[in-house]
């Protein structure tokens, strides 16, 4: 009698423990938003960069998400541009035409995203199945992205699309939680910091 009392205090303390020692056992490893982002930077491998000394900068950020992002960023957006082509060594001209000039701008768009999680079923080998209900959950995010282009429109082309010859981007989430402008900031410059064929 004495070992069953015991046995049921000890199964109490086990019951009343485990959702402590569970949930102990998942690491929260303090993501924050900015810990998503990230930054990329393509070039054209047969475009000499060495050659170019000025840019014709567009003085617009065009938005290419159907008008839900506020222009709140473009300054910031485009001086930080600037900044990181002043850095170059390179000078702003007033023409895009001439050798040694590049044209130089800037966009942003968004992309929503909509993940539905939904109930399942387990099949074993002899073909029965077990399934249980799960009423399911729905997760929305959006994902937007800041880039700079660099065009070289002395180049003869026959399309009608700009003969681009670098592109930096940097995408992240969308929302609440952490610096925009910082963030903003930090990967226009990453784009910039990591492509040093433009020095």
């Amino acid at each position: 009698m004495k070992k069953l009392l015991l046995f049921k205090r000890f199964f109490l303390v086990i019951v009343l423990l485990s959702p402590v020692v569970i949930s102990s056992c998942y690491y929260d490893y303090g993501l924050e938003t900015d810990n998503y982002d990230v930054v990329g930077s393509f070039y054209n491998p047969d475009y000499n960069f060495q050659n170019v000394t000025k840019y014709y900068f567009l003085d617009t950020v065009v938005h290419r998400d159907g008008g839900t992002i506020s222009r709140q960023y473009d300054n910031l957006i485009k001086s930080t541009t600037l900044s990181n082509l002043n850095s170059l060594g390179w000078v702003r001209v007033n023409d895009s035409a001439g050798a040694g000039v590049v044209t130089v701008g800037n966009f942003i768009t968004t992309t929503s995203y909509t993940v539905t999680e939904s109930g399942g079923c387990w099949y074993d080998y002899w073909g029965y199945s077990w399934c249980y209900p799960y009423y399911g959950n729905t997760y929305e995010y959006t994902t937007g992205t800041v880039g700079v282009a660099i065009a070289d429109v002395n180049i003869p082309s026959s399309s009608t699309t700009l003969p681009i010859q670098w592109i930096g981007v940097a995408n992240g989430l969308v929302g609440s939680g952490g610096n925009v402008e910082q963030r903003i900031t930090k990967g226009i410059d990453k784009a910039f910091e990591q492509s040093p064929y433009l020095r």
